[in-house]
Order: structure tokens, then sequence, then C-alpha cells
């Protein structure tokens, strides 16, 4: 009973020692909320946080322990992942830019381009809605303020 109890406080004493000690560096993110992909074959899941200030988008698709960041400063789109082969870069800055206006009246909530049709709208008990349609796939992305 003594070497259980030992063990037990030593693994306590040894795990709040290392959270201690761990940095976490805090994001600036304002928005959390999930997303999903999905075609008659294929389905795609994640969660996704969004910082207004900094504009930065984080993915986290659900199985992968990588994240994927688009950032969008003065014009130029930052990322971790080569994005070329699914959209210009040209109509990415287009999407960036319209995902981080604030709208409110219906002009301003479609987005429409080749193979991408999105519709954007802002619900008092959801946050932030995106749904539409990327080539052969439905988009739904739901953010909610922090």
């Amino acid at each position: 009973m003594k070497k259980s109890f030992l063990a037990y406080y030593l693994f306590l004493i040894f795990f709040f020692v290392s959270c201690a000690s761990i940095e976490i560096k805090e994001d600036n993110f304002l928005k959390k909320g999930k997303f999903s992909l999905a075609s008659n074959s294929e389905y795609f899941s994640g969660i996704i946080n969004v910082s207004d200030d900094e504009k930065i988008i984080k993915l986290n698709l659900d199985g992968l322990s990588k994240d994927f960041k688009i950032s969008f400063k003065d014009e130029e789109i930052k990322t971790n992942f080569k994005y070329e082969n699914i959209m210009k870069e040209s109509d990415l800055k287009l999407f960036l830019k319209w995902f981080f206006f604030k709208c409110k009246n219906i002009e301003c909530q479609n987005f429409s381009l080749q193979n991408l049709k999105l519709k954007k709208h802002l619900s008092n008990k959801t946050g932030l809605i995106i749904q539409g349609n990327f080539q052969k796939f439905r988009l739904s992305m739901k953010l909610n303020d922090i």
C-alpha cells in the first residue's frame, strides 16, 4: 500500500513540475469553431481558430496532429502548406479579404469564384456561419466568439 501511494505521490509531483515548466504560447484567437467538407464519397472535418486582429486562420483536421495556418497581413499570404494546387494566389487573396471583412448587408454576404460559392451570415445563437460549395465538396463552417 505504501509503495503504490509513494508511486502515485511521485507521479503527481512529476506531473505538476513538468506542467509548470512547459511554456505555453497563447495565440490571440478570438473565434473558434468547426468546419466540414463533404462529397458523396469523402468527408473531412476539423476545428478552426480565427484571429481577426492578426488575420490568422488555423485549421486542424480531425485525426491529424499538424495545424494548417494561413496568415494574411498587408496583402501578403503566409502558409505552412502549399495551396497552389487548390487555388490561385489571387483567388485566395480575394477569399481572405471576404472572410475577414465584417458585413451586415446582403451584398457582401455572398462570395463566388470559378469553383467556389460561399455565403456567410451572422447568427445571434451560433455565431458566424459560412456555407457553400468548393469543387465537388459541400462546405460548412461555424465560428463562435471565445
